[in-house]
């Protein structure tokens, strides 16, 4: 049996149109598509602008796109530190 290629990598902006269309896909999946007013040049500007809200990674099997993940900081009052 051969090994699948995993790739793990940054996101760019480059990445935002199929961000965008896994947004979609999960919306759909979970019956809220109506609730989605993600848009490339809003997902763009929050995502790789500067500052950038959050960060994000691109995942890839055999080259082709699996998904993404994304991370953002917050932060804990009852422990006074940041987080992810």
């Amino acid at each position: 049996m051969q090994a699948k290629s995993l790739l793990i990598r940054p996101a760019t902006g480059k990445d935002v149109p199929l961000i965008r269309q896994f947004i979609l896909v999960l919306a759909a999946f979970e019956k809220l598509s109506h609730e989605v007013k993600a848009t490339d040049a809003r997902l763009q500007a929050t995502l790789f602008g500067s500052p950038p809200d959050g960060g994000m990674c691109a995942g890839l099997c055999q080259g082709r796109a699996a998904g993404f993940a994304l991370f953002f900081g917050n932060y804990s009052t009852f422990l006074s530190k940041p987080g992810l």
